[in-house]
């Protein structure tokens, strides 16, 4: 059952979570509460030691507070922030470095490609879907689910947590 949560569900979640913002600039609320029930069952099948559950625990906290912090100073959307704190729950303390770097480097790609599509004329097909208006509108943000959900998918197999959950 880990393995298939490692392999499977999460990659899913993360995939689901950027393909969603990126089409309505939203991440709905069950895709990080789905992360973090899986988490708990992920603690309770292997079985985790506390002190990890902990540690994991506290990097929840900690990126929730600063998602919320960056959320209260309108840098992201209350979903990324969300989603950023399901993401720091998995990756972990050790993970969490490789996180927050592949994350900022696809998060500075995305903005800097969406900044260089903005300034292109829209194409007539592009203009028939409100994502793509989204998307191309210089009004509009960074739906940042995007480059959070390619570091999570980037790191996660690179963790601790997965090297225990596939290798059961």
């Amino acid at each position: 059952m880990t393995s298939f949560i490692a392999t499977v569900a999460l990659p899913f979640l993360f995939i689901a979570a950027a393909v969603s913002d990126a089409l309505t600039f939203r991440i709905p609320n069950i895709i990080p509460g789905v992360m973090i029930a899986l988490f708990a069952v992920t603690a309770i099948a292997l079985p985790m030691p506390m002190d990890a559950i902990g540690i994991h625990a506290a990097v929840f906290a900690a990126t929730l507070v600063l998602g919320m912090a960056l959320f209260a100073f309108n840098i992201i959307g209350g979903g990324d922030a969300k989603f950023f704190a399901a993401c720091g729950l998995w990756v972990g303390l050790s993970g969490l470095g490789g996180f927050l770097l592949s994350f900022s480097i696809a998060g500075g790609v995305l903005a800097l490609s969406l900044l260089a599509l903005r300034r292109l004329p829209m194409p007539a097909a592009a203009a028939r879907a409100p994502w793509a208006m989204r998307l191309w509108s210089p009004k509009a943000g960074v739906p940042y689910g995007i480059a959070l959900g390619l570091g999570a998918l980037f790191i996660h197999p690179k963790t601790a947590l997965f090297a225990s959950m596939t290798f059961q």
